[in-house]
């Protein structure tokens, strides 16, 4: 009986995937673990592998189309099989959610039933077209039968909308809609953000001074989170997550460093900090970020930090208001170090100045907590070569 692949979930957020390229074709014979596309989730762009050998007998979908986890990604069987209806269909192991039904490439779509009023239209078209806020009824069908696709939708989009000043649709990249729904989920979170003002002197030093003794850039993200870790040794719940009534405190230092892409804003996740020196530090964090703005970071590497930072000057920002990632208690963000002038034994000074941010989950964290926190992370900021090394 043939078998179909229904699409995973390859990361704890993701929830669709946009197919962007087949590498089989109806009618060729695969083998077990064969690359058979690459599909594009809300992180990365990850190689599907099939979990069955013997002839692909329907694809779920064209490039371009968007599925759900759950919904069939290829049918794969005995050749001359018939491709089974959805309760015929032999459900893969490991997969969630329902059978969808599969797309046969060769096989023109059944003509549909005329009723009364009724739109012709594909389900993926239906479902863009919900999404967009398109009326089908407006939409010239260009499929089998004068059926909608997902095409026309797409151009239906894209046309003008005739208004004093017009306007066009474009359909939310992968990344942004899962972003958006991130910040959808945070905001349900009572949270709060304080600030806090650094003299980023001696951290400026010490950055140069790692530079030049590794003979290397030493990314100051690497060196925000070695000086991160150990004030969040002494403040364990900022490095937790509030799980029902209770506080689950990580036992491990997996801090997100946010990172700027094309795309979007995106989060890898590095590893065990805490047991990482300076230059592995530097390493990592500059591999994830290559790997988060080339889009091929692997899954496990986007999901899960127990803290974030976010240096939101590196985009010429002078402070931030950081919006709390799902399943975490706080997010920092470091502004752009500027000149500010300071007296000093009597005498005005320029001080390389840093606004320091950090927004809160206020279910567990009160103001109190989060002005110490902040006062040992300035400590922390202005004796690097103190701190770092503790």
């Amino acid at each position: 009986m043939a078998s179909v692949f229904k699409l995973p979930s390859v990361g704890d957020t993701m929830v669709e995937g946009e197919i962007v390229e087949w590498l089989v074709a109806v009618g060729d014979t695969v083998d077990l673990d064969q690359p058979i596309c690459s599909v594009e989730t809300d992180k990365s762009v990850v190689e599907m592998t099939t979990p069955y050998r013997g002839t692909v007998l329907a694809l779920g979908g064209e490039p371009g189309d968007v599925i759900e986890v759950g919904e069939t990604l290829i049918v794969i069987g005995e050749r001359g099989e018939a491709v089974p209806t959805e309760a015929e269909a032999a459900p893969a192991t490991g997969a969630a959610g329902p059978v969808a039904a599969a797309h046969p490439a060769p096989a023109p779509a059944p003509p549909q039933p005329a009723v009364p009023g009724s739109v012709k239209a594909v389900p993926k078209a239906r479902k863009l077209a919900r999404e967009l806020g398109i009326d089908l009824a407006a939409v010239a069908g260009t499929g089998s039968g004068g059926s909608i696709t997902v095409a026309d939708v797409e151009a239906a989009a894209a046309a003008p909308t005739p208004s004093a000043g017009g306007s066009r649709r474009e359909r939310l990249p992968a990344i942004r809609r899962s972003i958006a729904r991130h910040m959808t989920e945070s905001i349900q979170v009572p949270q709060f953000t304080s600030m806090v003002d650094v003299d980023a002197t001696r951290l400026l030093e010490a950055r140069s001074a790692a530079s030049a003794s590794t003979g290397s850039r030493v990314p100051l993200d690497a060196l925000l989170v070695a000086l991160l870790v150990p004030v969040l040794r002494d403040h364990p719940v900022m490095n937790a997550r509030l799980d029902g009534d209770e506080i689950e405190y990580f036992e491990r230092y997996d801090i997100g460093v946010a990172v700027d892409t094309p795309e979007g804003l995106m989060v890898p996740v590095v590893r065990g900090a805490d047991a990482l020196g300076l230059p592995e530090l530097s390493a990592e964090v500059l591999r994830l970020a290559a790997a988060a703005r080339d889009r091929t970071a692997a899954p496990d590497e986007l999901t899960g930090p127990t803290a974030t930072v976010n240096n939101v000057g590196a985009v010429g920002l002078l402070a931030g208001t950081p919006m709390l990632p799902v399943g975490t208690s706080m997010i920092a963000a470091f502004g752009l170090a500027r000149p500010v002038v300071r007296l000093r034994d009597g005498a005005a000074v320029e001080v390389p100045t840093m606004t320091v941010s950090a927004t809160f989950d206020h279910r567990i964290i009160d103001g109190g907590a989060s002005g110490r926190f902040l006062a040992q992370l300035k400590e922390s900021l202005e004796a690097p070569a103190r701190n770092e090394s503790a």
